[in-house]
């Protein structure tokens, strides 16, 4: 095992809307140890603590005000629909539906198909009505919960929700009861290897306290009797992973999961080079903050994290996050207390500098910046590829001045 993070007084919710400083100031706060395994590539947080996490309705995470992301979501969807018969009804099980978006989106998209759906998750607050035949229980999906699918359920399905929970073993073997024969299983989950290969610090935080990849999402889904695919999905960020029940003549773990040689080196690298670019952005920083105003375009999980690394290298660094969720605007992140603003207002307080957090975003954010007429320079946070024979940093994080001709 290698520890390749660690952080001391890390907010232990990224996607909290806090309404005052005091309170982002005094947020809860927990210690990152992220631990990988050798073998099959797993990532944990050695010092995660569950009792420090409470999703509740001041947790928001909505990102659908962002074009890229919803046809992200519609293409998971069309995925679901094609994965069954066409001649077949629907009957659907979200296990961690949030607010029920994703939910409504499969509902919508089937044209009928969705005759049923069951979601669960503690944090669900929604007041819009429901679809006919959709009931959300406002719950962990616990083993006595698994009771509550319906007979004729015939798909399975659990978004960004395998990744914060702690007990691998047991949300696994859940899945695993909630299986039956004919029932299809969807997981989405970020891949932990490009987090690896791409240095992206600001992907490591609390509520992440368990990270797969390919060969290690396998290899647990094996060990409770699922087979399961896997396939890189926003651009190539988060893994699809399509699992049912294992066939007879299936191993208990499949050959193909052991890592090849240059992926058991991606902790190793992550090490080397994380220090680097953190001191990369903040002389960057510094150097922007001279001319004006810097803020962060995304004020969610990597936001929140990109803005108190930031901030604890040098005061102030960041002034404010941009985010285009009106939950957030006139909040706090936690720990750091940045203010989070809407564009306008940080257009008016004089921002001369956007770092987008994620490179998926940027070109919807630029066409936005320039249709206001917001003569900023815009920095990405992205990629730092890395040579897996030579540890060769290459820093493909690049600014590009909005008004150069």
């Amino acid at each position: 095992m290698t520890v390749i993070e660690r952080r001391l007084n890390v907010p232990t919710l990224q996607n909290v809307t806090l309404p005052d400083r005091k309170s982002a100031q005094g947020f809860s706060r927990g210690v990152l140890t992220m631990v990988q395994c050798g073998e099959c590539g797993f990532v944990w947080n050695a010092a995660f603590d569950p009792q420090r996490i409470s999703y509740d309705a001041g947790y928001n995470n909505d990102v659908s005000a962002s074009a890229f992301y919803q046809a992200h979501l519609r293409a998971m969807a069309d995925r679901i629909l094609a994965a069954v018969p066409s001649e077949q009804d629907i009957h659907y099980v979200e296990i961690g539906c949030g607010e029920g978006d994703f939910l409504r989106l499969l509902h919508e998209r089937s044209k009928g198909r969705v005759k049923s759906a069951v979601g669960f998750d503690p944090s669900c607050t929604t007041p819009t009505p429901l679809p006919d035949g959709v009931t959300i229980h406002r719950c962990f999906f616990t083993p006595d919960e698994v009771s509550k699918i319906p007979p004729e359920a015939n798909v399975i399905c659990s978004r960004h929700t395998i990744e914060h929970v702690s007990d691998v073993q047991g949300f696994a073997a859940n899945l695993a009861a909630a299986m039956a024969p004919g029932r299809h299983l969807f997981v989405e989950t970020p891949d932990v290897d490009w987090i690896l290969h791409h240095g992206a610090f600001q992907d490591f935080f609390y509520e992440h306290c368990a990270l797969y990849n390919p060969p290690s999402i396998r290899r647990l889904l094996s060990m409770h009797g699922l087979q399961a695919s896997v396939s890189p999905v926003y651009d190539d960020q988060y893994m699809w992973v399509e699992a049912g029940l294992k066939s007879a003549a299936a191993t208990a773990v499949e050959a193909e999961d052991g890592r090849a040689p240059e992926e058991a080196v991606l902790g190793e690298q992550y090490l080397y080079q994380r220090n680097a670019l953190l001191d990369r952005w903040a002389e960057f920083l510094i150097g922007r903050h001279e001319v004006g105003g810097v803020a962060i375009w995304g004020a969610a999980s990597k936001g929140v994290t990109f803005a108190l690394l930031m901030n604890s290298r040098a005061a102030n660094l960041i002034d404010f996050g941009i985010d285009l969720n009106p939950a957030k605007q006139g909040c706090f992140m936690p720990v750091s207390a940045t203010p989070i603003v809407d564009p306008a207002t940080a257009m008016a307080q004089g921002v001369a500098t956007i770092v987008i957090m994620n490179p998926n975003y940027e070109a919807e954010i630029r066409a936005q910046i320039d249709q206001m007429g917001w003569q900023a320079e815009v920095a990405v946070l992205s990629e730092a590829e890395v040579s897996s024979a030579a540890f060769d940093l290459v820093t493909t994080a690049k600014t590009v001045s909005q008004n150069a001709s």
